[in-house]
């Protein structure tokens, strides 16, 4: 396996080990000699922890092999990895939604035994100081290939940072066009229409239109809860899909408009990569994804948009100002066939702990931090509110309070949401609304 990037961390500088919340009475030596490997995403998030690493050997002895890799290949060895039970991979990065096709063949281990063995977890480390919503996302139990909801339950991932999904536009641009920041979904495709007529050259929108449920998770969920739509409705035996319900074909009509309005022509082969290049350049008005996306690009120096990146919450229906915003949760979780569980369990009690919490955010990498107590740090709250993140921290805590995760846990959500993007794709490019939605929802029938 050779990786794009691949970093032996042996080196040891000793920094604030010696008087921090570290040096206490627990015993971090307990892995001394042992070597893991750490994948990830190549991300900012991977960042934040492999420009420390050093400090993690010199507290405890275990050397970490980062591997890091572009996401589509990352995703792909992910799979490899996990459904051969290869122990090659000790702790990987992944979110909520892969895991919980995963976990029912035992390919994650689950964390709570460790989390509540005080001989394996530091007293300083505080799980419960994670925003809630991320711990309930984390945790439920598994039979005969069935996610169960228990809020009880194992804890399956550790989140390591998070997205909420926001309304993202470039104040210089709509300034410059007379054009309002939307509201709802229908005020944003007159907003594009707009756009187009003042000035041609422009992409109003940024949007993912990919096949792949990622391009689901984004703008379309969170936008159809609005609407009242539903992935999913009942439990068990009795578990249906929603997405040919009356909401749903109201929804979808609305959001195709809209792409067919907004959205470059590129839109069906964008992911996030051409989301954040359209911001970052100027090329694209606005854009519905993470918020971080705008974060990163406002630091000051880091792109042409430095300052110039506005934050609101995700679209709504024309008749309902409730909107919602679905979260998507960067975690670390440990291979179920790990043979050094104990030795990966520390480093992610490290890399998720509070010191690191805000040492990476306000390190303009681990954002958001999933920690509230990380929102209270007054250096964080100092960073995050200079004046060319403009909005981003109110609107931030906002949206928080309505953003959840809008997808059913289920078996099988990897098959269902990519079906779904497929589908979306050929609304875009002309088949009726109500045949497509029925259609997919055999599709989703027939699997269940």
């Amino acid at each position: 396996m050779k990786p794009t990037t691949k970093l032996t961390v042996a080196s040891a500088i000793v920094a604030l080990m010696g008087t921090t919340a570290y040096a206490e009475d627990f015993n971090w030596r307990q892995f001394e000699g042992t070597e893991i490997t750490w994948a990830y995403d190549i991300h900012p998030y991977a960042d934040a922890v492999v420009a420390y690493l050093d400090e993690f050997e010199e507290l405890t002895g275990i050397k970490v092999n980062a591997e890091l890799y572009p996401d589509d290949t990352y995703w792909g060895k992910l799979n490899i990895q996990l459904s051969t039970g290869s122990p090659d991979w000790d702790v990987v990065g992944t979110g909520i939604q892969p895991a919980w096709d995963v976990t029912p063949a035992g390919q994650l281990a689950g964390l709570r035994g460790l989390i509540e063995d005080p001989h394996m977890t530091s007293p300083s480390y505080d799980y419960e100081d994670f925003f809630p919503a991320l711990r309930a996302a984390w945790t439920w139990d598994v039979a005969e290939e069935k996610i169960i909801s228990n809020p009880d339950g194992e804890i399956w991932g550790i989140p390591h940072a998070f997205e909420n999904m926001q309304l993202m536009y470039r104040t210089d641009i709509l300034e410059r066009l007379g054009v309002e920041p939307p509201s709802t979904l229908p005020e944003l495709t007159v907003a594009c229409e707009q756009i187009r007529a003042a000035d041609p050259n422009m992409t109003p929108m940024a949007v993912r239109g990919v096949r792949f449920w990622s391009s689901i998770h984004t703008a379309p969920i969170s936008i159809a809860q609005s609407y009242g739509v539903r992935d999913f409705v009942g439990s068990g035996e009795d578990m249906d899909t929603a997405l040919d319900s009356a909401e749903s074909i109201r929804f979808h009509k609305d959001y195709v408009a809209m792409i067919q309005t907004c959205a470059p022509d590129s839109w069906a082969n964008d992911n996030w990569y051409q989301v954040v290049d359209g911001l970052s350049t100027g090329t694209t008005a606005m854009a519905v994804d993470a918020n971080m996306f705008g974060f990163w690009n406002n630091i000051e120096g880091a792109s042409d948009a430095s300052g110039k990146i506005a934050f609101a919450p995700p679209l709504t229906a024309p008749d309902n100002d409730e909107f919602a915003s679905n979260i998507w949760i960067w975690s670390l979780a440990i291979n179920g066939a790990s043979e050094k569980k104990g030795a990966a369990w520390y480093f992610m009690q490290w890399a998720t702990s509070k010191e690191m919490n805000v040492r990476g955010a306000t390190d303009g990498k681990l954002v958001n931090p999933p920690r509230s107590s990380a929102w209270q740090a007054q250096e964080w709250i100092e960073y995050a509110n200079q004046p060319e993140f403009n909005n981003f921290y109110d609107t931030f805590n906002t949206v928080q309070e309505k953003t959840s995760l809008l997808f059913t846990p289920r078996y099988g959500f990897g098959t269902a949401m990519n079906a779904w993007a497929v589908a979306m794709q050929e609304m875009v490019g002309g088949a009726d609304v109500e045949e497509s939605l029925s259609n997919l929802a055999k599709e989703i029938r027939d699997e269940l």
